[in-house]
């Protein structure tokens, strides 16, 4: 290695001889620039460097790397060493102090964020323990992780976490969502200390009341005149077929929207004239196989036959066939579970009744059977809704 002792300056650094690899200042003792061999264009990396002793012979030797000359000029380098050399003389060790310094900015560009803990915990925790994780992974997208996805999350702050995620929902009238909003960021950041990914969970004391409000638990069940009105009003507003037949479907059966949106045809027999809701659609804990069966009626036998006519075009499994998917083709999935609620609440004011939701409709049909008229046993009535006892 030849070097070659010399004041630095840009006119040097910019005539280094080609067998020239290290430059001594001639102004301060231990600052040189180190220069490396040619790369395939021919340019040459050069980096100034700062060799210093903390303490008499013998003590350890350091050489601190001060920048390339592409991001420090010759003189903002030579200031750096007189500052380091400075520090030197007062008993600091600079060479320890940027180690450190770069520990702790790679630690810092390192450290997850939300967004990182959200993906992994839908993968780990509610993929895993959830039949449907559609819904909280719509409810990150929506409101969660353009929020403060991109926080990480040694600053996440439970100010943060309400005044961004949860108060904007609150505000738009959704109280309830808000609440359940809150329960899942509960369970992500648990997961996260859990993993030794934060040291506390930010909102573990927060309570449902101070964000969305005391939930009222719901008590709707449409009168036989306004389930009639109902119908009667959906196809004249241009409801889809489909959605209309399966909220007729829950009033008639009290299923859930999820149970009757994903029926498909080779779940009904018709010579035992029952319907049997497999496993995998049943609320129940993930892995339950506790089917639900289900009694065919005249008026489901007449819808069905309709929907088969009207969709047997497309040759779908499914009862309820969406022709809108955007994902795949027309009638290779069925209608999503929440196209009912969104037809309700676009419609709402056009039906002329109360405010209701399709699951008021399995409400209406459990509360109808308890009727004076029918008087139905209440164990019978929560068998047909699928209660576990």
């Amino acid at each position: 290695m030849a070097s070659i002792r010399a004041k630095l300056t840009e006119s040097v650094l910019n005539n280094i001889p080609l067998e020239i690899t290290k430059i001594n200042d001639t102004e301060i003792p231990g600052f040189y620039l180190n220069i490396g061999k040619p790369n395939k264009d021919g340019e040459r990396s050069q980096v100034f460097y700062l060799y210093y002793r903390l303490g008499g012979r013998g003590s350890k030797e350091r050489r601190l790397a001060l920048g390339k000359s592409s991001v420090l000029t010759v003189g903002e380098a030579r200031k750096l060493a007189k500052q380091y050399i400075g520090d030197v003389s007062r008993g600091i060790d600079v060479f320890l102090e940027q180690k450190e310094r770069t520990k702790a900015q790679k630690q810092e560009d390192e450290a997850p964020t939300v967004k990182e803990l959200a993906t992994e915990f839908l993968e780990r925790y509610i993929k895993i323990n959830r039949k449907d994780p559609s819904t909280v992974e719509r409810m990150f997208e929506k409101d969660v992780l353009p929020a403060i996805g991109k926080v990480k999350l040694k600053e996440i702050t439970r100010r943060e976490i309400l005044s961004k995620v949860l108060d904007p929902i609150t505000d738009r009238g959704a109280g309830t969502q808000a609440n359940k909003t809150l329960s899942i960021l509960k369970q992500m950041f648990d997961f996260a200390v859990e993993r030794d990914l934060m040291q506390g969970n930010p909102i573990s004391t927060a309570k449902k009341k101070n964000v969305g409000g005391i939930e009222k638990p719901r008590t709707r069940a449409l009168e036989f005149e306004e389930l009639i009105q109902v119908f009667e009003r959906l196809p004249k507003l241009g409801v889809s077929t489909q959605v209309i037949y399966a909220l007729k479907f829950i009033a008639l059966t009290g299923c859930r929207p999820i149970e009757v949106t994903g029926a498909q045809w080779q779940e009904f027999d018709f010579e035992k004239m029952m319907w049997t809701i497999p496993a995998e659609r049943v609320k129940q804990n993930k892995g339950g196989d506790r089917t639900h069966k289900v009694p065919i009626t005249q008026n489901m036998i007449v819808m069905l036959d309709e929907l088969r006519a009207s969709f047997s075009y497309l040759g779908s499994k499914y009862v309820f066939p969406s022709t809108t998917c955007t994902s795949s083709a027309v009638g290779e999935q069925p209608i999503d579970r929440h196209s009912l609620s969104r037809a309700v609440n676009r419609k709402q004011k056009e039906l002329g009744v109360p405010k209701f939701v399709p699951h008021d409709l399995r409400r209406t049909m459990a509360t109808r059977l308890g009727d004076d008229d029918i008087g139905a046993d209440p164990i019978v009535v929560e068998k047909i809704l699928n209660h576990q006892l």
